[in-house]
């Protein structure tokens, strides 16, 4: 008994010492505007497409599968589409350029859902 107590007291002190409490921000995590969109991009390579569908609305053409298993999603700014939360607090480049911009980001997500890659088509 006197042995998991020990064992819990130096678990609690490396736990302190790792940052306890300090929480883990990650660069998904809204740090003000986006200035890029390559940013946009960026800021997700990593991230959950649940998580990167509440940011940037659902895409609004269809995602599909693409035949190496990965899916495709497509938000495309010059066509009418259902906002996120980028859009909620005016975070997207589009917003810095004051109006309305071709532009197209492409995700692709691997089977579990984690986004692996991204470009863009237009959006200068």
């Amino acid at each position: 008994m006197a042995s998991l107590k020990l064992v819990a007291m130096i678990l609690g002190c490396l736990w302190m010492l790792t940052g306890g409490c300090t929480p883990d921000r990650s660069k998904r995590d809204v740090a003000g505007p986006y200035q890029t969109w390559n940013e946009v991009i960026e800021r997700w390579i990593g991230g959950k497409t649940a998580d990167l569908y509440l940011e940037l609305g659902p895409p609004n053409l269809h995602p599909h599968e693409l035949e190496n298993g990965m899916t495709e999603m497509v938000w495309d700014y010059s066509i009418d589409r259902m906002p996120g939360q980028a859009d909620e607090y005016h975070l997207l480049p589009l917003e810095l350029y004051g109006g309305t911009i071709d532009c197209q980001v492409h995700f692709f997500a691997d089977a579990e859902g984690i986004v692996r890659e991204g470009h863009l088509v237009g959006c200068d």
